[in-house]
């Protein structure tokens, strides 16, 4: 370090010095504009409450939501809601899957993080001489950079991980709409059993004071016992009972369709419902089982989430290979002492002498392992419960059959009654107790339509495809037919 230059190298030096401080201002400036600001947004447990209070089905937004679906409104609010209707009003308004949607944009955002190149480092340098001449700068003053350069493709395999697992987040997404769907599906299918067996239920009841009433009268003279007189009186007291009971559970069964719709049970209270899609499981020809198994490992949404989480973690195992490769840092630097400009490259690598990365190798490989187990596992929960729906479905239809044969019979010999009663043949105690029986065999084909519904919303679940109104065809079974509804 050479004291030449004396006082005109100190004044060149100073002058130097006085130069970069803007250039180095302005530097500073243009990293800290091109950082991200975050405002604060407090959740407030209050107005989120209040929020959710004020949803309605009348929302204007969620009109155009359901024109955009195809659904035609001739009327708005709207007048009668089917099922297809609940099911876009439950995605419109799902808390559940507005989690989904967060957590696909996070994955979403993980890509762009995958795909970012390692930033250059600058390193600032100064060195003070304790030994200079008078008048010299005593500084050595430089910068040096460290440019890092990625090797073995470990970028792309992060992007392609990224990738996978983005799209398993968008499948998660799509399975959590359908489990949206069979929750409306099963809770509307409640609502319209419970409502329904009210309306037989209360018909019973009125049958049976009639009864009691036409009892009664004989009791009183002499033509009925005591013991018919309580019988009846019983039997009004537990039909009477079950409509309680009945009424209880319809009102249950709104409040939990509402849960499901994502709305205050207020805001469904004046709602019309069309239950067309409940009353009567469809019919047709069964199809084979291995269409619907078929189906279901092609249109699964976690099978296929599950084959990108599969895909992922092939990537993930690529990377940890490739980062057996080392990468490379390239150091340029500057100093310059008493005007002397120097100027250096530097070339740094990571020597692989102690490992390799064999323990983060070993450790992707047992995660392919295990997410090919998962897979494989998967698939044969899927194929048993297509086989165990179907086959349930199938016997509740068969149960239904029978239910409708009983109630048929039933029918007829009601009309049977009537006409002897016009004939003067019979009396009106055994007319309403035909009546009676006919009520009783409805109360039972109720019951067999509503575990039809279930069994096919189950196979529909097992599936993942909507098998109505179009049962088993070409339409149900179809892709496009499945990402339209």
């Amino acid at each position: 370090m050479g004291a030449s230059g004396g006082a005109g190298k100190g004044a060149t030096g100073k002058a130097i010095q006085g130069s970069q401080r803007p250039i180095l201002a302005l530097f500073l400036l243009s990293l800290l504009s091109a950082c991200a600001i975050y405002h604060s947004r407090p959740l407030s447990p209050e107005r989120s409450a209040a929020a959710f209070q004020a949803r309605s089905p009348d929302d204007p937004e969620l009109r155009v939501f359901l024109t955009d679906y195809g659904r035609s409104l001739a009327h708005w609010p709207k007048r009668r809601w089917g099922l297809h209707d609940l099911v876009l009003l439950a995605l419109y308004e799902s808390p559940e899957l507005a989690v989904q949607r967060a957590r696909w944009q996070v994955a979403r955002a993980n890509v762009i993080t995958a795909g970012q190149r390692p930033n250059p480092s600058i390193g600032f340098l100064s060195q003070h001489h304790s030994i200079a001449p008078e008048g010299v700068l005593p500084w050595t003053l430089g910068f040096s950079f460290d440019i890092p350069i990625e090797t073995a493709g470990k970028r792309g395999d992060r992007v392609q991980g990224a990738l996978a697992l983005a799209d398993a987040a968008r499948f998660q997404v799509g399975e959590s709409a359908w489990r949206v769907r069979a929750l409306v599906r099963q809770r509307f299918l409640d609502l319209f059993a419970a409502i329904e067996q009210v309306k037989l239920l209360k018909a019973e009841m009125a049958l049976r004071r009639r009864m009691l009433k036409l009892v009664a009268q004989r009791f009183a003279v002499g033509e009925s016992s005591a013991f018919a007189v309580n019988s009846i009186q019983l039997d009004l007291q537990r039909t009477h009972m079950a409509l309680a009971t009945a009424e209880a559970r319809g009102a249950s069964a709104r409040a939990a369709l509402a849960q499901a719709l994502g709305l205050p049970v207020g805001a469904i209270a004046d709602l019309r419902f069309d239950f067309t899609d409940m009353k009567q499981p469809p019919a047709g020809q069964y199809p084979p089982l291995a269409t619907l198994e078929r189906a279901a490992l092609l249109h699964r949404l976690d099978l296929r989430a599950s084959l990108a989480q599969y895909a992922a973690a092939e990537d993930a195992l690529k990377l940890e290979i490739a980062k057996q490769y080392p990468d490379i840092h390239l150091g340029p630097g500057y100093k310059w002492e008493e005007g002397d400009n120097r100027w250096g490259l530097g070339l740094t690598i990571t020597l692989p002498i102690l490992n390799q990365n064999q323990g983060p190798i070993a450790a992707a490989k047992g995660q392919v392992a295990a997410a090919a187990a998962t897979f494989t596992a998967l698939q044969a929960r899927v194929i048993g419960q297509v086989s165990q729906s179907a086959a349930g479905y199938r016997g509740a239809l068969q149960t239904l059959q029978a239910a409708q044969a009983l109630l048929e019979v039933q029918r007829k010999n009601q009309r049977l009654l009537e006409r002897r009663y016009a004939d003067g043949e019979t009396g009106s105690l055994t007319l309403l107790g035909g009546r009676l029986a006919y009520l009783v065999a409805a109360r039972d084909r109720l019951f067999a339509s509503y575990q039809a519904q279930q069994a096919l919303g189950a196979l529909e679940n097992a599936v993942q495809q909507p098998l109505a109104p179009v049962l088993y065809g070409k339409e149900a079974l179809s892709g496009r037919a499945r990402e339209q509804s």
